[in-house]
């Protein structure tokens, strides 16, 4: 890992850890998706200057790309429905991962 993305990671990961405790959410209890995440807001934080989630499309219109900056604007509604965002980075207070429901 270069540098500039160990900055950029120990930047990211501090900005989402200091996000959690004042949302009602929680980060994935999988380090490896949290790591997974992290890795691809980094890169594209490298690549186009934010840090854009990984799961969406950067289309290059400012206004609508400023929706996808982490934790996107998206994510609130996300995990009401479904329990977690899209990307899996943040989850419900209440989840339980699957390893969790099967005793891992």
């Amino acid at each position: 890992m270069g540098d500039n993305e160990g900055q950029e990671e120990v930047r990211i990961r501090k900005m989402i850890n200091e996000y959690v405790p004042y949302s009602t959410y929680k980060l994935n209890p999988d380090i490896n998706i949290v790591d997974r995440v992290v890795k691809g807001l980094v890169m594209r934080k490298i690549k186009f200057g934010n840090a854009y989630c990984p799961c969406r499309l950067v289309i290059g219109d400012e206004e609508r790309d400023k929706k996808i900056i982490c934790p996107c604007v998206y994510h609130a509604e996300e995990i009401k429905r479904d329990g977690e965002c899209h990307c899996n980075l943040f989850v419900s207070a209440s989840y339980q991962s699957s390893k969790d429901e099967k005793g891992e």
